[in-house]
């Protein structure tokens, strides 16, 4: 295995880990709304007005979208961004050899 292998394989393990705590935090999380939720929902289900707090999941959902859409647009710009990197240094590679060979001409 040679190092970018092992440079690759600990990157992936990481990311998967990261995406392993996420997913946990996310749980944890969903279980705290709920039960947030549930409470909200029996206090308020006799008061005068709670009608209002009925387009709370209309407002999550709108907030969901927009979050999933900006998410989107990152991961993309991040594609970008990593591609024209890839691509400087793939012209350095490149032009590394022909600078060397000028340089032995001298």
């Amino acid at each position: 295995m040679t190092v970018t292998d092992t440079y690759i394989d600990t990157i992936e393990k990481l990311q998967a880990q990261g995406i392993e705590a996420l997913k946990q935090a996310q749980a944890a999380q969903t279980a705290a709304v709920s039960s947030f939720r549930e409470l909200v929902t029996n206090a308020t289900s006799k008061l005068p007005g709670a009608e209002s707090l009925r387009n709370i999941p209309t407002v999550v959902a709108q907030v969901s979208e927009l979050n999933s859409a900006f998410a989107v647009k990152l991961i993309e710009q991040q594609n970008e961004y990593v591609n024209q990197l890839v691509n400087v240094l793939k012209s350095v590679q490149t032009a590394t050899p022909a600078a060397e060979g000028a340089a032995e001409k001298v």
